[in-house]
């Protein structure tokens, strides 16, 4: 996928909302930048349920919210949207108000440009800025250059065998979905899915932090819980997920432990999140 396919998919999302249509797009066309990327729709978690803000722009960690005339109504609870959104990511949230006044819209967005352009500005002035590239953001070894996975930045991968190798393990094409790790001792790369099928049930917390494996085979369900259960290891986890342009991908979340007092036969396997960062070993190739 090329950067214009992409640009091109995250705009179509807004063609039937077009208050929105036309305030994205002007953001994107007065920014000018083909460095930056946006995101149109971007699920964030919240205590109840999930959220999804109009548009995001990652790398200044920034959701913008266009309020249409319909939120004058419900005032409150985007207050309290806005709060959860900001407790769960820690990010900023700017809006536009749509009004019947076009040069009003039209300067609300031009303040937000300009706002955004100073951030950047800033950024590039401590060298903190990093430039959006499509080629890399889903690349094993640019991760391996960066030196570490971060939940907080939401890294991801296309494939398993891209996961896997940016951990060292070196293969040329995998079809499991747990590995043990060639290069960190005690430890299995996971790749889980979290949606019922006809041999697993797992399951994983709104938040994030608690993982519940369940067995559906009853003829294999006792030993596969035993051996669970008797032979601990740490879960460097990569759940698979479909980003919101319909692509499969699995992401990092985080370092996951067995918790054997909340496990059960009746419950099954619960994990708990212990580290959400990993850093990457040099030596291992």
């Amino acid at each position: 996928m090329t950067k214009r396919d992409y640009i091109i998919r995250q705009i179509a999302k807004t063609n039937k909302k077009n208050y929105e249509n036309y305030v994205v797009t002007r953001i994107y066309h007065l920014l000018n930048r083909t460095d930056i990327k946006f995101i149109t729709q971007q699920y964030v978690n919240r205590p109840e349920g999930h959220a999804l803000t109009d548009m995001y722009l990652p790398q200044i960690q920034l959701h913008i919210e266009i309020d249409e005339p319909f939120h004058k109504k419900q005032i409150e609870s985007d207050i309290d949207r806005e709060t959860d959104i900001i407790q769960a990511t820690e990010h900023h949230i700017s809006r536009i108000k749509i009004t019947e006044d076009l040069d009003s819209i039209n300067n609300q967005i031009a303040d937000l440009v300009k706002k955004i352009r100073t951030k950047i500005k800033s950024l590039e002035k401590s060298g903190q800025w990093e430039s959006w590239n499509l080629d890399k953001e889903f690349n094993p070894n640019h991760y391996r250059e960066k030196g570490y996975l971060d939940v907080q930045e939401n890294p991801a991968f296309r494939k398993i065998v891209d996961a896997c190798n940016c951990l060292g393990q070196n293969y040329k094409a995998v079809q499991q979905a747990w590995f043990k790790s060639k290069i960190y001792p005690n430890h299995n790369l996971w790749f889980p899915k979290f949606y019922e099928n006809e041999d697993w049930d797992n399951r994983i917390s709104k938040d994030g932090t608690v993982i519940t494996e369940k067995c559906k085979n009853p003829e294999k369900y006792d030993a596969w819980f035993k051996g669970v259960t008797s032979n601990l290891v740490k879960r460097i986890t990569f759940p698979r997920s479909v980003d919101n342009l319909g692509f499969r991908l699995y992401r990092f979340a985080g370092i996951f432990e067995t918790d054997l007092e909340l496990s059960s036969i009746e419950n099954g396997v619960i994990h708990r999140l212990k580290e959400t960062r990993i850093e990457i070993k040099k030596d291992d190739r």
